[in-house]
């Protein structure tokens, strides 16, 4: 091999000897004296003693289970002792479940069912206790390891180095040994048994023992023994020394306590009863009471296993404590973010309103917050309606800063009255937005495009908020010969406006119900029109104006459901210009001609949403977070029944309104996301979507923009836009076939494995499939109609890897896809039957998670 050693290039020998060097470094090298380098944990052992890695096999014990098997028979001095296993009790169960009575069975299985979800919650938070990752952990595993640790060849070569090249090397790439001393196992013992106690294990102990590597005594791992021992449980609740009042208010909420006899003691549910009576009882005009000034007392000694509980009010308690609070005066005072004096007063009723900035009428005007002012003067203090209405002021969208306190109205010790004082400094009133981007789109157009948007905060001195946007892009394709009516290349170009006013509130319903509803609820009420002209060269040119009304209602004691709904929309497209290419390809297929023609669209649409992600919030990786959306849009309906009512025929096709057909459909759409946590950075994300729009009536196809298509960044990944379906069709290669590649029934599902890498890097591994269908068979698209016989064959199927960085505001993405099978005809056979590798990739920029 030697005499090829020449023919290797420098440029390759240079950093493989610099790496083997590293290498060649003992990791332990350049430890403190005394320190031993750790290298994770080889076992949490639960009722046993730990094993160590370095140990032989040992062969199984049979006698455990026989053990056990004899314990079952002597389940009640077991029970009695507290010295027993879940399994130990559902074993006796089977063996005598015909000999007991159903009072027995169900209270050995209520026993069984506590004392498992006891041990399963105390040993995981145990686990989290003892876990400490090692150098070069496996996605922060405690015990996984890979086996280059090169973080640490770079300590060990670096850490002495004096040099500026050095000092950088090792600021950049190396890792700070993990030692036994840093792992602290008796620190971590210590909280384990603490943990093991919180959960009712009170006997529980918590060892540890050293592991050395039997040729290297200065790297170790720790090994864990756990020996939750028996189940302590609540005996007699009682609530003590409470005064009359806030006794009777305990009383008539005890079907809500956390605290249960017969249950597994919990020192979460301790805190969380404690939390639990505070609010109630602040709820009800106790303004200073707080969850520490309740006491618990526990007797363990009175009965074996067994902790009997006295919860007391502290002797201690301030006398504020004892007084129940109305609501008083209320002072308001609104400055503008840039002038803090105040100028001008006015009081109405009880309250007391100054503002600044020089005017006579006030900046905010009066009834926008009286609106969210869910009280009147001598009402009892709630806080739970103090929540409401600081998060109500907050969500009005013009305050930087919003503030609501209280004040007893004198300083004597039966002063029952607070005056509230709310303080809000104003934002900015206008916000500005310019973007520019570059699109390069899947049937080649590549172009620039720009917007810019204003808005206005309290346009009307009501806390609305007035927008308008105005945006333009302009894309070509090169090598491509002169169009009709252009010489040179394709240019097309969009251009568009769209203006909004938003109110935080329902308008239109002045109902008493509906303005209870408000006040628990984030409610909008949104006007926006869009006007938008696109032209695309050589085919047409597209006009379309859009107005709608639309509400929004967000409830907030159950902040999961969204309700968005709109009840007025009106959008009328226009074909302004059609080329002789683009009316050809038109007369091939009437259907897409009805969907792209002259038409209005008067609709109405609901949008339900479900999420476990509260709004605002940012979805955590080690959260389970569900999501499931369901939509309807009907378009046409309501004006279809008035022709019927003039006498008209229901089905009649073609029917005008404004001299214009107008569409009649009804479209529902489903869709549901969900968050499995892996690791605790890691998650797998799934998705599933499913759509089908009718048209019927006057219509034989539903608008081009509301039927669906699938492919690209958000969709199947291997695929570009339009560029799959519908079922089985495939266009002749043109670049404007993607234009009929859309169909009125959708299916598409998603998964995605979301890991961490480097930082702020995350990695991804996903599969994507699906596809989109026609109702009915169109001679024009042959295959593109769903058929059950070939549906799994019609389903697109991509898989791929992607990569996400994290900017907290953004996420920005790349996803390489590959295809793998395609519904078409490919021309090879089998189910993977994409042409050549190179063919199958796609290449997607985006910003944000897919789904």
């Amino acid at each position: 091999m030697l005499r090829y050693w020449h023919s290797i290039p420098l440029s390759f020998i240079l950093p493989l000897s610099f790496f083997i060097a590293l290498a060649s470094c003992s990791t332990t090298e350049k430890l403190p004296e005394g320190d031993v380098l750790y290298t994770g944990i080889s076992e949490i052992a639960y009722n046993r003693k730990a094993k160590s890695k370095y140990a032989g096999k040992e062969q199984a014990d049979s006698s455990g289970v026989i053990t056990a098997m004899a314990r079952a028979y002597n389940i009640v001095d077991e029970l009695l002792s507290g010295n027993l296993k879940a399994q130990d009790i559902r074993a006796y169960i089977n063996i005598n479940k015909d000999s007991l009575s159903r009072e027995e069975l169900d209270s050995l299985e209520l026993a069984a069912s506590q004392l498992e979800k006891a041990t399963i919650e105390a040993r995981e938070e145990v686990n989290a206790a003892l876990a400490y990752a090692p150098n070069n952990s496996i996605f922060g595993s405690s015990s996984a390891r890979w086996q280059q640790p090169v973080g640490l060849w770079f300590y060990t070569g670096f850490v002495d180095s004096e040099s500026r090249f050095g000092h950088w090397v090792f600021d950049t790439f190396a890792a700070t040994p993990r030692t036994i001393a840093m792992a602290n196992p008796q620190l971590r013992t210590q909280v384990a048994r603490n943990t093991l106690r919180n959960y009712g294990f009170f006997r529980g102990r918590v060892e540890y023992e050293i592991q050395p590597k039997p040729n290297n005594e200065r790297k170790a791992k720790i090994g864990y023994s756990v020996y939750p021992g028996p189940l302590f449980r609540f005996g007699t609740i009682e609530y003590q020394n409470f005064d009359s009042t806030t006794d009777s208010i305990i009383r008539a909420t005890a079907d809500k306590s956390l605290l249960h006899s017969g249950e597994a003691f919990n020192v979460p549910n301790l805190d969380a009863e404690r939390t639990r009576l505070s609010q109630l009882f602040r709820n009800n005009g106790f303004f200073y009471f707080r969850p520490e000034y309740i006491s618990y007392r526990a007797d363990t000694l009175q009965t074996p296993f067994t902790a009997n509980i006295q919860v007391r009010p502290r002797t201690d308690l301030p006398p504020q404590m004892k007084n129940r609070y109305q609501m008083g005066h209320t002072s308001i005072t609104i400055m503008p973010y840039d002038d803090y004096r105040i100028t001008d007063s006015l009081t109405l009723r009880d309250f007391d309103y100054s503002w600044s900035g020089g005017t006579k009428k006030p900046p905010l005007r009066f009834g926008a917050i009286r609106h969210y002012l869910f009280y009147r003067q001598g009402s009892p203090y709630r806080a739970d309606l103090h929540e409401l209405i600081q998060q109500k002021l907050s969500s009005m969208g013009v305050f930087s800063n919003i503030q609501m306190s209280y004040a007893p109205h004198d300083t004597t010790d039966t002063c029952t009255t607070l005056d509230v004082r709310i303080f809000g400094i104003l934002d900015k009133p206008y916000d500005s937005e310019l973007e520019a981007k570059i699109t390069n789109k899947s049937n080649g157009l590549l172009g620039p495009g720009l917007s810019w948007g204003m808005s206005k905060r309290n346009a009307f001195r009501g806390a609305e908020q007035l927008s308008f946007k105005v945006y333009g892009s302009y894309e070509w394709q090169t090598g491509v010969s002169a169009t009709e009516g252009h010489n040179g290349l394709l240019n097309s170009f969009e251009l568009g406006a769209t203006a909004g006013l938003t109110y935080p509130r329902l308008r239109f319903f002045n109902l008493p119900f509906v303005r209870t509803m408000s006040r628990k609820a984030e409610a909008s009420t949104a006007y926006k029109l869009d006007v938008d002209w696109m032209n695309r060269a050589g085919f047409f040119q597209l006009l379309n104006f859009s107005g709608r009304l639309s509400y929004t209602y967000w409830n907030i004691r159950h902040r999961r459901l969204r309700h968005e709904l709109t009840p007025a929309r009106l959008d009328y497209t226009m074909l302004a210009h059609r080329s002789s290419r683009f009316d050809s390809l038109m007369t091939a297929n009437p259907a897409l001609y009805i969907s792209m023609r002259n038409q209005l669209v008067p609709s109405m649409a609901y949008t339900f949403t479900y999420s476990t992600i509260r709004p605002g919030s940012i979805s955590n990786a080690n959260v389970h977070n569900r999501t499931l959306i369901l939509g309807a849009k009907q378009a046409g309906h309501i004006v279809n029944g008035i022709y019927g009512l003039a006498g008209r025929e229901l089905k009649e096709r073609n029917k005008k309104l404004l001299g214009v057909p107008y569409a009649q459909f009804l479209k529902l759409t489903a869709e549901w996301r969900e968050t499995f946590p892996v690791t605790l950075r890691s998650r797998i994300a799934a998705r599933a979507y499913m759509g089908a729009v009718w048209s019927y009536g006057n219509s034989t196809m539903a608008p081009y923009a509301d039927l669906f298509n699938v492919g690209g960044a958000n969709s199947i990944r291997a695929f570009g836009v339009r560029t799959i379906g519908p079922g089985r069709y495939h266009p002749a290669t043109s670049g404007w076939s993607y234009v009929d590649q859309v169909g009125n029934i959708k299916l598409e599902a998603n998964v995605e494995y979301r890991f961490p890498l480097v930082g702020s890097l995350e990695g991804a591994l996903f599969i994507d499939a699906g596809n989109v269908w026609l109702m009915q068979p169109d001679a024009n698209r042959p295959g593109a109609a769903i058929d059950a016989s070939e549906f799994l064959d019609d389903i697109a199927l991509g898989t791929g890897l992607g990569f996400r960085y994290d900017l907290d505001f953004l996420v920005l993405r790349f996803d390489i896809g590959v295809g793998i099978h395609a519904p078409y005809d490919t021309g090879r056979t089998g189910y993977y039957n994409m042409p050549r590798f190179r063919d199958s990739l796609g290449f997607h920029i985006a910003v944000g998670y897919p789904f």
